[in-house]
């Protein structure tokens, strides 16, 4: 095959080639031409219409002009001095800070901590070495340390961190902050041994020891911290002298706990019996414990049936809303027969119960039955023990037999389970 032959083979096209060719061209020339139409009937009559243009300009300018005012917003105006301890969200934002930075600066004031020194602000979580510098020449801390209110100025005397109250350290210059962690640190049986463990108290950093460092007095030796302690009833001491012994705060909550149930420390030993209770701090108190003898007093048992809502105030542990409750389920029971029926009453704990069961005696000649061959569905039903589907199969029994002999049919007929027509029966009747 020549050369012309082959190239006219290998370039001619088909009819349906050639057809596709001339229509795609055509669609090319239409979509370069058309914008020309466009440009010329439309966006030159918008810009040779001079009212269109100077809405378009004005638009514009608004647009300028607000977004030059957030600009100015955002911009920090000069510095000047300020307090890190007074000064507000505002001010910090003008002196450069970011919000988070800012956020951050007031968190740290409103837990209780205080900015001391400039060289404080690094701690604040977020601040840069360049904020920081800039910032360093600017900030004024007043020197006057007042604490809670302008009535309690610091006044610098010696003191021992292992005795000193809330009022006492606040009125050193300890801040709140500072103030309940020392208490929290001695209250987690946690003791000051030396002068420097005051540094592991958070929020007190080594410029705050040095200030109070020569002021801090430790009674460091333990004969002299025996000498403190003092003879005590542990049925009778408040809070304060618990607290004094140096007993923790759980373990005085668990003793206060104890004795509201009506327990009673009889001898010593007793204390033990307390969950926790230190056995050091046992051994370091057991000398001074001085429970007195009670004069035997003869005792007056209250009757649980007859008893009204005062008498019933005299038991351990029993208030007006709890002596109430007891004598409404009494009047529903018909009596009890059982001290531990107490149990059922709302509010009442078996540990209650078992404290008071002392100091009760029951008649059980008060009891009120009910007739089971005469009662209605409702008298039957309303006591506590009988359900509204046992009162009505004692009904439809009543009615087969005419008259129920023996209250034993009641459980063989499987009416009350055992264990249910056992706490029942002393309520039931056939007369």
């Amino acid at each position: 095959m020549s050369y012309k032959k082959h190239l006219k083979t290998y370039f001619s096209f088909s009819s349906s080639e050639r057809k596709s060719l001339i229509i795609l061209l055509t669609i090319l020339v239409v979509v370069f031409v058309y914008p020309f139409f466009i440009l010329d009937d439309h966006v030159l009559v918008w810009n040779s219409n001079p009212e269109k243009q100077k809405q378009l300009d004005s638009l514009l300018s608004v647009l300028q002009n607000k977004s030059d005012g957030r600009q100015v917003a955002v911009k920090p105006q000069e510095l000047f001095f300020f307090d890190p301890n007074k000064v507000d969200s505002l001010g910090l934002l003008s002196l450069g800070f970011s919000s988070y930075q800012a956020k951050n600066l007031l968190k740290y004031r409103s837990s209780g901590a205080r900015i001391s020194k400039d060289f404080d602000l690094k701690k604040i979580y977020g601040m840069t070495d360049v904020l920081y510098q800039k910032l360093q020449p600017f900030v004024h801390i007043s020197p006057e340390k007042y604490i809670g209110s302008p009535v309690f100025k610091a006044q610098l005397r010696p003191f021992d961190p292992n005795k000193a109250d809330s009022l006492t350290l606040l009125s050193l210059g300890f801040s709140k902050f500072q103030t309940r962690n020392i208490l929290n640190y001695r209250r987690n049986s946690g003791w000051f041994n030396k002068k420097d463990d005051l540094i592991k108290i958070y929020g007190v950093d080594s410029s705050d020891f040095r200030i109070f460092e020569k002021y801090i007095v430790i009674e460091s030796d333990r004969n002299m911290r025996e000498s403190y302690l003092f003879s005590f009833n542990p049925n009778s001491i408040n809070r304060s002298g618990w607290d004094s012994l140096g007993v923790r705060e759980i373990t005085i909550n668990r003793v206060k706990k104890f004795l509201a149930k009506g327990g009673r420390f009889q001898k010593a030993e007793d204390l033990k019996k307390i969950y926790g209770f230190d056995s050091l701090k046992y051994s370091e108190l057991y000398s001074y414990i001085d429970i007195p003898k009670e004069k035997a007093v003869e005792t007056v048992l209250i009757d649980l049936n007859r008893a009204d809502s005062i008498q019933l105030l005299a038991l351990p542990g029993i208030g007006p809303y709890l002596s109430q409750r007891i004598i409404n389920y009494r009047e529903k029971l018909g009596g009890f027969y059982s001290m531990n029926q107490l149990v059922d009453v709302y509010g009442l704990k078996k540990s209650r119960v078992d404290s008071m069961c002392s100091s009760l005696k029951i008649d059980l000649s008060r009891l009120r039955s009910i007739n089971v061959n005469i009662a209605t569905i409702g008298e039957l039903s309303i006591h506590p023990y009988i359900s509204y589907r046992e009162a009505s199969d004692i009904l439809r029994l009543r009615k087969r037999r005419g008259q129920i002999l023996d209250l034993e049919s009641l459980r063989k007929k499987k009416i009350f389970q055992d264990s249910a027509f056992s706490r029942v029966k002393p309520y039931l009747s056939l007369e």
